[in-house]
């Protein structure tokens, strides 16, 4: 089913406080059936431990950015969602020559702490303020010292638990963010191409980095932190559309918990996620 898709295991669930997450890149290439697959591992096991995340996330950015040279369309499977630092990161400095990125974060959350403003001190909850340049020197400086993202190449969607320090701070970078009001006042559809047109405005491109918590917890709970009153993933799955009339460079999935999915129901939800991803892909894709 997915013959014509390349996957990128990241298998870390390092940056939260709860294990799990980690299983889920080779738990979903046995039960999907995944062919073209590569999986990165971390080398150290230090939770939420910036030198042991940065080191995984520089490898995994390496692995992405040697694959992005054949700019062919990939899927990133998490993991939390801390390994949006490698993905992103490694797809950044890949076009770096010919121009920005964009990235669409369909999210329940920011994402946005830097180590001084997170309570929990979770590096799952920084990832977009590290790619923006902001935290942790080992993981901002990931194949480069330049920030992998700039605040109006970016579009939150579906966000709705923050800190108001997350909050302030966007805010502060002109961060485009639509909260779950916008979508249940305007629909998805409408809020996904905005942001859409958004983030490619002055980008050459976009990506989309989706974190399973975006949809209500009815639809997927296997998550480490469920969020209540999220996406419908019904609507979700009908705005493919929109990312096949604007393809994107590369799909992230991330915070799936197989040890929570007792009866698979999550499991199901990816699969049809990744079986609209398969019609994003531009060529068949050979990996050596």
């Amino acid at each position: 089913m997915y013959d014509n898709l390349f996957f990128i295991g990241a298998s870390s669930g390092l940056g939260g406080n709860q294990s799990g997450s980690e299983k889920a890149p080779f738990f979903l290439k046995n039960a999907l059936k995944l062919k073209l697959f590569q999986e990165i591992q971390p080398f150290f096991h230090e939770r939420n431990h910036y030198e042991s995340i940065a080191h995984f996330n520089r490898e995994l950015a390496k692995a992405i950015f040697a694959f992005a040279k054949r700019e062919e369309f990939f899927v990133t499977l998490g993991g939390d969602h801390s390994c949006a630092i490698g993905t992103w990161s490694g797809v950044a400095e890949n076009y770096r020559q010919q121009g920005d990125i964009g990235l669409l974060w369909i999210d329940a959350h920011m994402d946005a702490h830097r180590s001084s403003t997170s309570k929990s001190g979770n590096i799952h909850g920084m990832p977009l303020a590290v790619l923006l340049g902001f935290g942790n020197k080992h993981l901002v400086n990931i194949l480069s010292s330049t920030p992998k993202l700039k605040p109006q190449n970016i579009a939150l969607v579906g966000t709705r638990s923050y800190e108001k320090e997350e909050a302030e701070f966007l805010k502060q970078l002109g961060v485009n963010i639509y909260f779950m009001e916008n979508i249940k006042q305007r629909g998805l559809q409408e809020v996904l191409k905005e942001a859409i047109n958004h983030v490619t405005a002055s980008s050459i491109g976009y990506g989309i980095s989706f974190d399973l918590d975006s949809l209500d917890p009815s639809f997927a709970d296997a998550v480490g932190t469920p969020v209540p009153f999220g996406l419908n993933l019904e609507e979700f799955l009908k705005c493919f559309v929109l990312f096949q009339e604007t393809p994107p460079l590369a799909f992230e999935l991330v915070e799936y918990n197989p040890d929570l999915d007792m009866k698979f129901h999550s499991l199901n939800v990816i699969k049809r996620i990744l079986s609209c991803c398969n019609t994003l892909h531009k060529k068949s894709i050979t990996y050596s």
